[in-house]
């Protein structure tokens, strides 16, 4: 029934939740090892049939890539996509594609290292009542789950608070921890958190909490660990920031609304991917 293209920490974090609900999903993924293995309490070894296409039974595909990567795996996608990514812009690139996708969100903090991931936070995944069936199986597998009638508003909460602390621990090679810490940080964030506000208030989304307290709020809760685009940064990979403040300011100029602070953290990670390549 259940399909996971990527097995990088979410992947991982689902196929377990899956394997908990009576379930070995198959698994399409770039990078193959002998074993894999959750640190999530107790270390447990992760079940997953790797396959090189999806059955055509799969009934729902967890798409769990960097949302940069999305274009390369929408032709490995069976039936129903539900959408596991940071950001804005993998869900609606493959809704325009296939003309089905299903956006979820994860706040699990999840780091992997090979075929190892650890979660270092537990939070919730929340999903669309369209794949309530998905909600059931994640839930029986001993996830958090939360099922809403839209999720448009949750992606954005997260965006927002992703674009307020991701770019500047980035930037400052600082634990997430740094943002309460820094009067200069801090208020870099409450500029991050305004313009996504009037961004979202533009589009007509009503977000389903305060943006600020929840940034802050994640920021205390994960002050010690180090937020994925620094993990990106550090290890000289690709970041997600076009789709996150980048989205931002994407959608800032399509409705009239001015988002300079986001657009320079976007370009100062750019820069920082560009260079780590020379």
């Amino acid at each position: 029934m259940f399909g996971i293209i990527g097995l990088g920490g979410v992947g991982i974090l689902l196929a377990h939740f899956l394997n908990n609900a009576g379930y070995v999903p198959y698994v399409v993924t770039r990078t193959h090892y002998g074993r894999y293995v959750i640190k999530f309490g107790e270390e447990r070894e992760v079940r997953v049939r790797l396959v090189d296409k999806l059955p055509s039974d799969v009934k729902y595909t967890l798409i769990a890539v960097k949302a940069y990567d999305t274009e390369s795996i929408i032709d490995k996608v069976v039936n129903i996509p539900v959408i596991f990514q940071n950001g804005i812009g993998g869900v609606e690139l493959i809704r325009k594609r296939l003309g089905v996708g299903y956006g979820a969100v994860i706040t699990y903090g999840v780091t992997r290292s090979g075929s190892v991931a650890e979660v270092r936070g537990v939070g919730e995944v929340i999903l669309p009542s369209s794949v309530g069936e998905v909600a059931d199986v994640l839930r029986a597998g001993g996830a958090n789950v939360r099922v809403v009638d839209d999720i448009e508003p949750y992606r954005w909460l997260k965006v927002i608070v992703n674009a307020a602390i991701n770019p500047i621990t980035a930037i400052l090679r600082a634990r997430n921890g740094v943002i309460l810490e820094d009067p200069n940080a801090r208020a870099l964030v409450e500029a991050v958190v305004r313009e996504g506000v009037d961004v979202v208030n533009r589009l007509g989304i009503r977000l389903p909490s305060d943006p600020l307290v929840e940034t802050l709020r994640v920021a205390e809760a994960t002050r010690d660990n180090q937020s994925s685009m620094l993990q990106d940064v550090l290890n000289r990979r690709r970041t997600e920031v076009d789709y996150i403040n980048g989205a931002i300011v994407t959608r800032g100029r399509e409705v009239g609304v001015s988002t300079p602070v986001n657009y320079v953290l976007w370009l100062l990670v750019k820069s920082l991917e560009v260079n780590a390549y020379k």
